[in-house]
């Protein structure tokens, strides 16, 4: 009855925001309409065989599940294979349900208020802590129980999963762990013409750090009388992870805040110096992740999430693109890299959560079984259109015991603290003239409702 109210509280809290949970009338029913499906349409671009791999030695009460998000994770290259393999196995289907990326949160609250909770939906960003400490989710304990002793579940997924804990309750198993959530992408090809020292092979040589970064992007805008600056889109936060500290972040239940401290304010004063010299770029097109300006030559590199190497690779297969992680700090005592982490949370309410666990340890065990490793590279390799050396490069980045990694966690708290934190983070690196303020000016200027926010998790 705790849980209950407690949520019930959050869902109230949320239609005063302006997020409609609920209608009116004695039988509450989703004010909009769901496009469910259960076709895998793509297998002639990318067929998928799982049957040799099927056995039925585990049975499911409930082999069918509802899975709820902005893109159909059953035709997905990476997550097909497991997708193929649960509903071989237990005999059942996962059946998709569509919603647009912006009103996802919205129309899953309504979802859960009425009764109509679906089995699995993405880890979002706001999910640890604030909307576990909702009780949104259901706690997989008990239900995950019974895998953790198998080999897929190593000491670092399982260190992860006690670490995004709350209170006693582990709601989130992630099937994947990477170090590289976030790269550049250049144009190879076009630094080879300008004679530029290569990325890749600097980080390979361990040459990366800014000072390299900083140096390709000012020879690459002199012989390039044309480029309009060096680096388009995202820079600012994983310069400042590469200090070795997240901004903030809760470890052993207790919250950290780095903004006020010096090594933050070395990073933050490299992103101005940065400004300064008009490398940072977000003029129209350039703000948003689209490639044209580093096609055209206009930008050395854009800084995006590294599923946009599938975009370059198949949208210009005569250009040479290539990828680096973000440059290590020259200062830090190693090589820091950003992690990101992927799995599914089960809805407070799914009819489901002991077949949401059993495909939720599927999706972990395809990451490292041997007899599956074959249809899963051709698979993601189809449906991203990687080379051998792409795909084998992109997959070193997945085996994270060899990185060093930093876990940010300032979007886990609300929405307004994400907004400030990364309108501070973007200003010291893209602002000028009236918008431009200085690290200290923004810290001073917003610590005090940084600080109100964190106070409800401490």
């Amino acid at each position: 009855m705790k849980k209950a109210k407690k949520l019930m509280s959050f869902l109230c809290a949320a239609m005063l925001l302006g997020v409609t949970a609920c209608n009116g009338g004695g039988d509450d029913k989703p004010e909009y309409s769901l496009t469910t499906t259960t076709t895998i349409d793509d297998d002639i671009r990318n067929p998928v065989d799982v049957s040799a791999l099927v056995t039925k030695d585990d049975t499911l009460k409930n082999p069918n599940l509802v899975y709820f998000i902005h893109y159909d994770i059953r035709i997905a290259g990476d997550i097909k294979p497991a997708v193929k393999l649960f509903e071989e196995t237990y005999g059942g289907e996962i059946n998709y349900q569509q919603v647009g990326w912006a009103e996802k949160n919205e129309k899953l609250l309504t979802l859960i208020s009425t009764g109509n909770s679906p089995d699995l939906v993405d880890k979002e960003s706001l999910a640890f802590p604030y909307y576990m400490s909702q009780n949104m989710y259901t706690d997989l304990g008990s239900y995950m129980e019974k895998y953790m002793n198998e080999e897929q579940w190593t000491d670092a997924y399982k260190n992860l999963i006690e670490r995004f804990s709350w209170n006693g309750s582990k709601y989130y198993y992630p099937w994947t762990l990477n170090a590289l959530p976030y790269c550049l992408i250049y144009d190879a090809d076009r630094f080879l013409s300008f004679g530029l020292d290569n990325p890749k092979e600097l980080y390979l040589c361990d040459k990366w750090d800014w000072n390299s970064f900083r140096q390709v992007m000012i020879d690459f805008m002199t012989k390039n009388p044309d480029a309009a600056g060096g680096v388009q889109c995202m820079v600012s936060h994983d310069i400042l992870v590469s200090t070795g500290l997240p901004l903030i972040s809760i470890q052993n239940g207790k919250v950290i805040n780095n903004l006020n401290t010096e090594t933050i304010d070395r990073a933050a004063n490299f992103l101005m110096d940065l400004r300064k010299q008009n490398l940072p770029v977000r003029g129209e097109g350039m703000w948003s992740n689209e490639p044209e300006p580093l096609a055209t030559g206009k930008v050395a590199f854009i800084g995006v999430g590294q599923y946009m190497v599938a975009d370059f690779c198949a949208n210009y297969p005569d250009q040479h693109f290539e990828f680096v992680p973000f440059p290590r700090d020259p200062l830090a005592d190693k090589y820091y890299h950003n992690m990101t982490d992927f799995g599914y949370m089960v809805p407070s309410g799914s009819p489901n959560p002991e077949g949401a666990a059993a495909f939720i340890n599927i999706m972990r065990k395809i990451q490292v079984d041997p007899d599956i490793q074959d249809v899963l590279k051709k698979s993601i390799m189809t449906d991203k259109h990687y080379d051998e050396e792409t795909y084998n490069y992109i997959k070193s980045f997945d085996n994270v015991d060899n990185y060093d990694l930093v876990l940010e966690g300032y979007w886990g708290f609300n929405s307004e603290l994400t907004k400030i934190v990364e309108n501070m983070i973007n200003n010291i690196a893209f602002e000028h003239g009236d918008e431009q303020k200085g690290w200290t000016q923004l810290r001073a200027e917003f610590e005090g409702t940084i600080d109100s926010y964190l106070e409800a998790y401490k």
